[in-house]
């Protein structure tokens, strides 16, 4: 006995190979974000390294505005006045602008270049 066999709708074959590239989109997707976490679970781990060495009470490497011109010896403006015109490099985190030792010493041995 012949079986007859219905032929298969345009739509079928289309939502077919539409699913098709749907799950290789994915398989895509995921391997992007596979190497994502990858990348991320690096950088934490390089930074709970930097983050573990703590500085002494003595020497922070990061301080406020006000620590700085204390440090310097100038006024809190002055600093402000260094922070803006890019003479020293800070962070602003929220409302506090730190500012890192680092960039303090840059900017007295720049002085000392200059002189």
């Amino acid at each position: 006995m012949t079986e007859f066999r219905r032929p298969v709708p345009a739509d079928a074959i289309h939502k077919e190979k539409e699913n098709l590239i749907l799950t290789e989109e994915i398989h895509h997707i995921s391997e992007q974000l596979d190497e994502l976490i990858c990348l991320l679970k690096n950088s934490t781990s390089h930074k709970n390294e930097i983050l573990s060495e703590e500085p002494s009470s003595t020497d922070k490497e990061v301080m406020t505005v006000k620590e700085a011109a204390a440090m310097l010896r100038i006024s809190l403006p002055k600093m402000y006045e260094f922070a803006r015109s890019g003479k020293i490099h800070y962070l602003e985190v929220g409302r506090r602008i730190l500012i890192s030792r680092s960039s303090i010493i840059a900017l007295l041995q720049e002085g000392d270049s200059n002189v």
